[in-house]
């Protein structure tokens, strides 16, 4: 068929970033822009990249949604501060949380790091997801790779 051989490009919309070592570019689900696999000593992470319009119903709403995903008790807004911290990246700020528990869907303990980026109107979620201490041994090159995408139109 016609354009069988043309290259592969970032998804319309996709950030330019740069992927780290090791990290496998995987088919991503629905409402997800961009998956990543990794392997470490067969305890597999995965990173998931997502946008969507607004703020997805606050910081505050997500975080327990996530804590729920890990079996994890709700926080009370004013327990919010203890659970977030900021990450400077180049021309914004990004939120970050990080949480451990036990993955509702396998029963394994797991972590997730996640990076709330807004941008022009929009909240970029990263999602560092998986076994314990493959997600503690990535989350310097996850954090890395956050701050390397540039965004489409200069967004």
């Amino acid at each position: 068929p016609p354009m069988a051989n043309a290259p592969t490009e970032a998804a319309p919309g996709q950030p330019d970033w740069t992927v780290p070592q090791g990290w496998v570019a995987e088919t991503p689900g629905s409402m997800v822009l961009a998956t990543f696999g990794i392997t470490g000593d067969g305890k597999p992470a995965k990173v998931a990249v997502s946008v969507f319009p607004g703020d997805v119903g606050g910081t505050f709403a997500n975080i327990n949604r996530w804590r729920d995903q890990l079996g994890l008790p709700p926080i009370t807004e004013a327990e919010l501060p203890q659970h977030i911290r900021t990450l400077d990246l180049k021309d914004s700020k990004a939120i970050l949380a990080d949480m451990k528990g036990t993955d509702a869907r396998t029963g394994q303990p797991a972590r997730l790091v996640v990076a709330i980026v807004p941008r022009s109107g929009q909240s970029w979620f990263y999602k560092l997801t998986g076994d314990e201490q493959t997600v503690a041994r990535e989350q310097e090159a996850f954090i890395k790779f956050v701050s390397t995408a540039r965004y489409p139109n200069g967004r």
